[in-house]
């Protein structure tokens, strides 16, 4: 039988002189004693005890039991381990009775539906064949052996003050968080490891009853580190700020010890899954995993599944290039593991750092001082990955106990968000997200703060307000919205703009004309808010936020009946609330899809466009993808033959008068010879790949917006219509992928754009549950049929405007292009089979009263008793 070793991830260098012979590995230095010193945000307050913050849980795993037999702690042989199996058992299928059918021996029965079975050694491979046949067992896997590398330390006093040697709390910003008040304080940090010195005098008081997995036992005393390993790698998350020794990252956290590896720095991976799901159900936050392994067995599989399903983020170090390893180790490879590379003082990836597609962020991992134990309490220092991941795990507990309301998720996303973006632009194999800091995680994760104009924002954004005496404005900056230069500030200001134009005819205005200026260029849509003191000139108008270009108002968004008018902007200049009547017809359509399309730019595009979308009629997929491009330049999109330009398109450019026209899609379905009528009048703008893919991922890149992904089927049209409105209020590239494989070209420009959550919409059978997990923090809207995946969408996401809009989900034409105009109208597009809602959208529909519904298409296809319905509706 073939066994897979398992490794933890640190290693350290010695050079040994012995008889003559030079033996190399990672060498340490002479720890220096030195006085700490933390200013006042770093002062230590008292430590609750595990009473106040250990959280009773009531779905545990099955209740682990081991034979003694098996529970040695010192070592590990590996011929102990070689006829060990881990069965997966169905519910109420009888382990004992299973045991005994084989003439095995129990080892351990749990976690969850696992039992570790020992078989008679001469028939091994003939019972694991049998078992694999037998009805209640599910699965059989060899037990995985975990071992730890070689360690060597250099060791010190351990009364001395050792912080200033901790080079890597000064790279992650540590003592700045410490400074916003926030130490970890209440967060239950799981080290799931050889245990922790229980004894040390820079951990002891931050340390909970814990668990020894390898005994199956709990208590105050049963998770004694023996080893060392444990014990450096919780003094890196939690080693006390108490005047000794170091200082742990979120330093008032606690450490509940999960013994997991013997004295030997072995063990299987039965047990560290037990220790996992212990974790979980006993108050765990955050759960360090400084180990590693080339594969990942089924055991550990789902003891990862129940601890995230329970809300725990798991840490987990990506590995050190040894014992065969060539690329992120598991579990830190898992798609529910946070993966960690590591760095050196020069933030360069440590040569010994295994790269990989999953790698999420790096941290120090060289020359790391930590508490330690070696026969008795001491200190050391080491290199790693193991050493990494839990700086990560620090700076997890530093946000969680900053805002202890947000889900695992939210914390993650925010330690990836504010991570320091290195080495090739977007997310990388070797670090990831960007090397982790705990200042802007802790100010990425807040609420933001709010200014008074002039204003100077810092990489967080935040609030800025300002306006006239009349009118009332707010401008909202996110995080990274110039960039991923965290030292780069944007200067805001908000006032009184002069010498403007009127607004075009029949609109009434509102309030004042507002200037607001900032320096760079954004790369997402900054939140506009004007409020007028005045009320709207009368109810059956609308209003909207208007943007002088320098030749006309520009229609921005809105779609209200009230006095504050919100929309997204990208420019400076200067802007002004007015108000409009709505269109007479309920019905805006054509008699194909192209005419459709220039019928819904001559309705809601009136007084022209300086830029203007080109897009094949022949297929939805380049016109949906470019929704959020069309909203965010403020312009209609306009459908094509390919090859040859309708008149009627031709005309209704003349008549919109557009500085750029943008061509969705290469020349198979926009023509070279419509690229060069249209360059003698045009500036000229093509995003094009080789499949629809690359298009999509073209526009996106075009769109700039950081973060955030929606991730729809490429070959079906509802759900991308569904969504394209509520993806282009929010300023979200649409991208496609295949059904059961995410396309190269999807892959790479969610990595450029550092996309760290996604919006998957449709059912499994469309974006299948491979390519689901392996998308970075996904929330999935789908259902039976396309109309209960529509439903799902207008659930999450109702209108903000006074309007709604309507279309056929039996064909994609006269939705289109109507996705723009509902995203500036702030509402949704929704697609409706011919008999009118179905049962789930009506539910949603009917808590939308006062709305006014307009359908794009024929009465063929939306028949007008449809229309006559919802009015009713909503009225």
């Amino acid at each position: 039988m073939t066994r897979k070793k398992i490794t933890v991830l640190f290693s350290i260098c010695i050079v040994i002189f012995i008889s003559g012979f030079i033996l190399l590995t990672r060498n340490t230095k002479p720890l220096t004693p030195r006085n700490i010193s933390l200013d006042s945000g770093g002062a230590k307050t008292q430590s609750q005890s595990s009473s106040e913050i250990t959280t009773n849980r009531q779905d545990k795993a099955t209740q682990t039991m081991v034979n003694p037999k098996y529970s040695n702690e010192d070592s590990l042989n590996p011929d102990d381990v070689s006829n060990r199996v881990v069965v997966k058992l169905s519910p109420g299928t009888d382990p004992d009775t299973l045991a005994k059918m084989f003439k095995a021996e129990i080892v351990r029965k749990g976690p969850l539906q696992f039992v570790t079975l020992a078989l008679p050694a001469n028939q091994y491979q003939s019972i694991v064949e049998q078992l694999k046949k037998t009805s209640g067992v599910l699965s059989v896997e060899p037990v995985r052996v975990i071992k730890t590398t070689a360690v060597k330390t250099m060791s010190t006093n351990p009364t001395d003050p050792l912080y200033p040697q901790q080079w890597g709390l000064g790279k992650i910003e540590a003592q700045k968080a410490w400074s916003l008040g926030y130490t970890g304080n209440g967060i239950i940090v799981a080290v799931v490891d050889t245990g922790v010195d229980l004894n040390h005098p820079d951990l002891k008081d931050n340390i909970l009853p814990g668990y020894n997995a390898i005994t199956g036992v709990a208590g105050s005393t049963t998770a004694q580190d023996q080893n060392g390993h444990g014990t450096h790698v919780s003094g890196i998350i939690a080693a006390e700020a108490n005047g000794i020794g170091i200082v742990g990252v979120a330093y008032n956290a606690k450490i509940l010890p999960v013994k997991a590896l013997t004295k030997q720095g072995e063990g299987t991976d039965d047990c560290i899954a037990d220790g996992i799901a212990w974790a979980a159900d006993h108050g765990a936050k955050i759960i360090n995993l400084s180990l590693g392994s080339d594969s990942e067995g089924d055991v550990l599989k789902e003891a990862i599944q129940y601890a995230s399903a329970k809300g725990c983020l798991i840490v987990a170090a990506g590995g050190n290039q040894e014992d065969n390893l060539t690329t992120i180790a598991y579990p830190a490879a898992d798609p529910l593991v946070m993966a960690v590379t590591a760095t050196d003082t020069t933030d360069t990836i440590a040569p010994f750092s295994l790269p990989g597609p999953s790698a999420a962020l790096a941290a120090p991992g060289v020359d790391i001082t930590s508490d330690y134990w070696q026969y008795s309490s001491d200190y050391a220092s080491l290199d790693g990955t193991s050493m990494a991941s839990p700086f990560v795990s620090g700076v997890a507990a530093l946000v969680w106990g900053a805002y202890p309301n947000l889900s695992s998720q939210q914390v993650k996303v925010a330690l990836e968000n504010s991570s320091l973006d290195l080495g090739p632009a977007g997310r990388d194999n070797s670090y990831g997200y960007g090397r982790v800091d705990a200042y802007w995680a802790i100010r990425f994760a807040g609420k933001s703060p709010s200014f008074t104009s002039p204003a100077n924002l810092d990489w967080a954004g935040g609030s800025v307000q300002g306006g006239t005496t009349t009118t009332s404005v707010t401008l909202t900056i996110p995080n990274r919205a110039f960039g991923l230069n965290p030292t780069l500030n944007t200067t805001v200001s908000i006032g009184q703009a002069s010498d403007v134009s009127d607004l075009p005819p029949g609109i009434l205005p509102l309030g004042d004309a507002i200037s607001l200026q900032w320096n760079g260029t954004p790369a997402k849509l900054l939140g506009l808010n004007i409020s007028s003191a005045a009320s709207p000139p009368d109810s059956s108008r609308v209003g909207y936020i208007f943007h002088w270009s320098g030749s006309r108002w520009i229609l921005i968004g809105g779609g209200v009946k009230t006095s504050t008018v919100t929309a997204g902007i990208t420019e400076p200049g200067v802007y002004r609330v007015g108000f409009s009547l709505p269109p007479e017809n309920q019905r805006i359509a054509g008699y194909d899809k192209i005419q459709t399309a220039l019928q819904i730019s001559q309705t809601e595009f009136p007084n022209g466009a300086d830029t203007v979308i080109l897009a094949t009629a022949n297929d939805f997929s380049d016109a949906l993808s470019g929704v959020p491009l069309a909203f965010k330049v403020h312009g209609p999109i306009l459908l094509t033959t390919p090859a040859q330009l309708p008149e009627a398109v031709l005309m209704e450019l003349q008549r919109l008068a557009p500085r750029k026209i943008i061509l969705l899609g290469g020349t198979a379905v926009i023509s070279q010879t419509i690229e060069q009528q249209l360059q003698t009048s045009y500036s000229l703008q093509r995003l094009a790949g080789v499949t629809r893919y690359g298009t999509a991922a073209q526009i996106a890149s075009a769109l700039g917006t950081l973060g955030r992904a929606v991730l729809v089927n490429g070959t079906s049209f509802p759900d991308a219509i569904s969504i394209a409105p509520i993806a282009a209020q929010q300023g979200i590239p649409i991208l496609l992928t295949e059904a059961d494989s995410l396309p190269s070209e999807t892959d790479t420009i969610m990595r450029q754009l550092l996309i760290t959550e996604t919006t998957v919409v449709g059912g499994e059978a469309v974006v299948t549950p491979t390519v689901y997990s392996s998308l970075p923090t996904a929330t999935r809207f789908s259902g039976s049929t396309r109309y209960d995946t529509a439903a799902a969408v207008l659930q999450a996401f109702p209108p903000q405007g006074n309007f709604v809009f309507m279309a056929t989900g039996e064909n994609f034409p006269d939705a289109l292009t109507g996705g723009v105009v509902a995203a500036m109208n702030q509402t949704n597009l929704v697609i409706i089979p011919l008999t009118g809602p179905s049962s789930p959208e009506l539910a949603a529909i009917k808590t939308w009263q006062g709305k006014s519904v307009y359908v794009f298409g024929g009465a063929a296809v939306v028949p007008d008793t449809v229309i006559k319905q919802i009015n009713g509706i909503f009225q």
